[in-house]
């Protein structure tokens, strides 16, 4: 067998990428893409700072309206403790924190029980005698 003169080759291999043109256009919407989420992020992160100011705003609204509320009841029930006293007059003796009166009352009604009853048994109608004796056929009923 003759291989003959034309020997076989090695093929050869070319990387055909992407043009120039093609790179530079990709490169271009990759920067527009990054302006925009930007952009995005700014305008997101800028209404949030609103709505946090505007929740602090309100809460702060909030706090001061709640102070009032105390700081009134406060005063509703020192003016309701100084009238207290006022009318309790002579018989209110306050000593150190504590306020105290002397009244006399009543002994609260004693509670009673009852006799302890003895229980009702039920009456039988079975009656054995102690002198009884066995028959027939009283006993126990077992098959053979």
């Amino acid at each position: 067998m003759c291989l003959g003169t034309n020997q076989p080759s090695a093929p050869t291999v070319q990387y055909v990428g992407p043009s120039d043109a093609d790179i530079r256009r990709n490169e271009q919407g990759l920067q527009a893409f990054q302006a925009q989420i930007q952009q995005q992020q700014q305008a997101s992160a800028a209404e949030m700072q609103r709505q946090i100011a505007a929740a602090n705003e309100r809460t702060a609204e909030i706090q001061s309206q709640f102070d009032q509320e105390v700081a009134a009841a406060e005063s509703a029930a020192s003016e309701a403790a100084d009238a207290a006293a006022a009318a309790a007059g002579a018989s209110y003796t306050p000593v150190g924190a504590y306020g105290v009166t002397a009244s006399e009352t009543e002994a609260p009604t004693a509670q009673t029980t009852e006799a302890i009853k003895a229980k009702k048994k039920p009456k039988t109608t079975l009656k054995i005698s102690p002198t009884a004796t066995a028959q027939a056929g009283s006993g126990l009923n077992i098959g053979v």
